[in-house]
């Protein structure tokens, strides 16, 4: 999520995201209390992962600098933080639950991020890949259970914004920055009343819009689901580029937290877990709904604001240090490399025996 020199626009966009993903999850847990929650959540769903999926490909152009950091930037990362997920999970109910092939909570973009930018450079030799994405995208959706094993349901559904936003150019953006300001905000209002009209009608359970269930675990038939995800497809691209048009080009007070979004995306859903025991403290202490609702909308910008900070770095540098030291370590390489190649001749002689 880095770049040589910084872009502010996408910063500033990276720092939006972030946001809404936070404060999705603090909202998540209590979404059936309050209505009007559900809507928000409903909204941000519409559009915020595939946004956020369509940055990363936008960020990936570099196709083989993101496979030779995929490695060590998400996928030990990710299975050191699933480990400590699931034995806090373990902790906190008594069930083990250690089991690397399945993401903790939000790991899963992890997971997926690493396989987009380790496949990418073969996805990209394939004609049509982007129609053919959201082919896959739709069919995936009758796979059973499956489907969260690796995040495979939300790496195949997701994977057309991946796409789009490697084959998009600055000018493009630069094109959708300059749309009209009100009929973006008009395309906002329009989709928070979408998603209003969802709620109240109980048309699609909210869960459907995680990527990670069937449509018949989400209670839909095969052309409902179909239906479903295709206009799913449609609105978070529309309401994509409503949002993209609204995002500041310029350095703001906010913009250097950009640069951080990936330490604030690992560690939110520690602070998140807290701040649910303080809301509960609060609605116990005071009664007064608006008073529990008005801590959700600020804690976010609170736990955004701290994991954006140095000390965060810090603790995520010494996580990882030793880990890449040991990995990437040429004292454990090169004894392989130089074993492999002397056994190659050996094993291709193997091979055509068995061919044979």
């Amino acid at each position: 999520m880095e770049t040589s020199k910084r872009n502010y626009f996408i910063d500033n966009l990276k720092v939006f995201l972030i946001f809404f993903v936070v404060f999705g999850h603090i909202i998540e847990y209590y979404i059936d209390e309050y209505s009007f929650l559900k809507v928000v959540y409903l909204f941000i769903y519409f559009f915020h992962m595939p946004l956020f999926v369509f940055i990363s490909g936008y960020l990936s152009k570099n196709i083989d600098k993101g496979r030779k950091t995929a490695i060590k930037n998400l996928l030990i990362p990710y299975v050191i933080f699933n480990v400590i997920w699931y034995v806090l999970v373990f902790i906190a109910t008594g069930k083990f639950m250690l089991l690397i092939i399945y993401p903790g909570w939000t790991l899963w973009y992890l997971i997926s991020l690493f396989f987009w930018r380790m496949s990418l450079k073969y996805l990209v030799k394939i004609p049509h890949i982007v129609p053919i994405s959201i082919v896959c995208g739709l069919l995936i959706g009758l796979m059973p259970r499956g489907g969260v094993i690796l995040s495979l349901s939300r790496t195949i559904t997701f994977m057309p914004f991946f796409l789009i936003g490697y084959y998009t150019k600055e000018e493009m953006l630069l094109k959708v920055s300059k749309i009209e300001k009100t009929l973006a905000i008009c395309g906002i209002l329009l989709g928070i009343r979408v998603a209003s009209f969802v709620v109240k009608t109980g048309l699609i359970n909210y869960e459907f819009f995680y990527n990670s269930h069937s449509y018949l675990e989400s209670g839909l038939s095969m052309q409902e689901g179909f239906l479903s995800r295709g206009a799913l497809y449609v609105g978070a691209t529309l309401l994509s580029i409503c949002v993209l048009s609204l995002i500041p080009r310029r350095r703001t007070f906010f913009t250097r937290i950009g640069e951080q979004t990936m330490n604030i995306y690992i560690f939110h859903p520690y602070l998140t877990i807290a701040v649910y025991g303080m809301i509960y403290c609060v609605q116990y202490l005071t009664h007064n709904v608006w008073i529990s609702i008005s801590f959700m909308c600020i804690s976010p910008i609170i736990i955004v604001y701290l994991l954006s900070r140095r000390p965060t770095q810090k603790i995520y540098k010494s996580l990882f240090h030793p880990v890449n030291s040991v990995v990437y370590s040429p004292k454990i390489w090169e004894p392989c490399r130089r074993g492999y190649q002397h056994m190659r001749p050996r094993l291709v002689k193997i091979g055509r025996k068995i061919r044979r």
